[in-house]
């Protein structure tokens, strides 16, 4: 499974990408309130920083879940849903970001 196969398999088959998405927009709505109003962003902007969080959050799930997959050659895509449904990482995934706070430090 590529990486834009894994980002639909999980806007298909869970709503952690939509959570995620939610807490990010939340994160830079506080920040852009924190500007001095002349140097806050534009919702333009701010929509733009949330698809990179988005971006990045799904590129680091990815990377993680790839490392522990054991791809069959024939069928490389049913080894990832495989994966993932056995060590049920999309209810994982949902538990964690749904608790998860955002920090200045990390983005």
């Amino acid at each position: 499974m590529d990486r834009e196969e894994f980002e639909t398999y999980l806007n298909a088959n869970s709503r952690v990408v939509a959570i995620f998405r939610s807490h990010a927009l939340a994160y830079q709505h506080s920040k852009n309130r924190q500007r001095a109003t002349g140097k806050r962003w534009s919702e333009t902007a701010v929509a733009s920083a949330v698809d990179k969080m988005v971006g990045q959050f799904v590129d680091n799930v990815y990377d993680k879940i790839k490392t522990s997959i054991k791809e069959s050659k024939l069928q490389p895509y049913d080894s990832w849903v495989s994966f993932i449904e056995t060590n049920e990482v999309l209810d994982n995934l949902e538990d964690t970001v749904s608790e998860y706070e955002f920090d200045n430090e990390q983005w």
